[in-house]
């Protein structure tokens, strides 16, 4: 028994020998690969030679239809809230000159005409002694007399150049008594609302037949035939526009775009975004605007001198950009004036020199170049 196991182990003693002698001859016939040689990365590259110029800065923002006036209809005058030329409903339009509301003035209207009775009483007491002591004036006070009619508005008084004269006049209460009748009649204007503008209710807090006090709130009205456009542009940005400068305005519907004028700048800053408040007067009446609408605003603001124009994505560690030198790339660094949607305006690089005008990636100085 212990033979066999002897030969046994022999037997797998030899059979490893020999295959670890077979292992090593095969590999020793094993030809090593060829390492491939690296050969360098060459990039095709858009680039364009760098050329200065005077350009526009133009700014794009959104913004805000308004009204060129926002009023508050207010009574001056008591009194009950009579109808007008036109409803006083919310969303009514109406016209300049035309009759909002009426306040019932009936009596007030009686009380001016019984002044008025009372003037014209006290003129012709007078006019007796203007015809002895003051002759040369009677003939101007007796023709302004025959030409006051008590359901008219009464004219300015003969000019008064003798000073003895305004003194009798004075005496005897005839200024006094005029200039309340003018007063009264300024007040009994103030019984008929009109329309200052064209415009339409925003709001209606009183309605016809309720009874109005002084200061009493009837309507809320917008003037619809002049519109202004609040645009709110970064502060950085604001910099470059100024009074007077012409705006596109699209209001966002196909193939329409209005134009429009700056005609205020604010000078403050909105502290929650940073920005100016633009305002922007549309040239004419358009219908198609309304309060409260929203649209595109393109500023054509001032010029700038010797920059040029290069997308954003060419940039990169927020002020380099890769130039060409010899076939092979190199970083230079650039003065940016004004950053757009997609481009920027830029300077600080010598004219002539080709720049790269698309982004690069894993790209490095020296790395040879071609250009497209």
């Amino acid at each position: 028994m212990n033979k066999r196991l002897l030969i046994t182990i022999g037997l797998v003693i030899v059979m490893l020998g020999v295959a670890a002698l077979l292992s090593r001859y095969l590999a020793n016939q094993k030809t090593p690969p060829k390492q491939s040689e690296q050969k360098a990365t060459k990039y095709y590259v858009e680039a364009n030679p760098v050329k200065f110029s005077r350009v526009q800065v133009e700014v794009k923002a959104s913004g805000r239809v308004i009204s060129g006036n926002e009023v508050d209809l207010v009574s001056e005058v008591q009194g009950r809230l009579l109808e007008g030329d036109v409803t006083l409903k919310k969303g009514t339009s109406f016209r300049q000159g035309e009759v909002l509301a009426r306040i019932y003035k009936e009596d007030t209207e009686y009380n001016l005409k019984a002044s008025k009775s009372s003037f014209l009483n006290l003129l012709a007491s007078v006019l007796p002694d203007l015809k002895v002591d003051y002759s040369r004036a009677y003939d101007k006070w007796q023709a302004y007399f025959n030409n006051l009619e008590i359901t008219k508005t009464f004219p300015p008084l003969p000019e008064i150049q003798n000073n003895q004269l305004k003194v009798f006049l004075s005496s005897r209460n005839l200024l006094s008594n005029y200039y309340t009748i003018k007063s009264q009649e300024e007040q009994l204007k103030k019984y008929t609302l009109t329309a200052p503008f064209d415009g339409t209710f925003t709001q209606v807090l009183s309605e016809i037949g309720s009874v109005a006090n002084p200061g009493t709130q009837i309507a809320s009205m917008i003037r619809t035939d002049m519109m202004e456009v609040e645009v709110p542009v970064p502060a950085e940005e604001a910099r470059y526009l100024s009074k007077g400068d012409r705006v596109q305005l699209y209001p966002g519907k196909a193939d329409m775009k209005l134009e429009g004028e700056i005609t205020r700048k604010a000078s403050f800053i909105d502290q929650n975004t940073q920005s100016k408040s633009i305002f922007v007067q549309v040239d004419q009446n358009q219908e198609t605007l309304f309060q409260g609408q929203y649209v595109e605003a393109v500023f054509q603001g001032r010029y700038l001198e010797k920059v040029m124009e290069l997308p954003r994505n060419a940039v990169f560690d927020g002020h380099k950009v890769y130039t060409i030198e010899d076939n092979a790339l190199k970083e230079a660094k650039i003065t940016i004036h004004k950053y757009n949607e997609t481009t920027l305006l830029f300077s600080g690089v010598e004219e002539g020199v080709m720049i790269v005008t698309e982004p690069l990636i894993n790209a490095k100085e020296g790395t040879e170049v071609e250009i497209l």
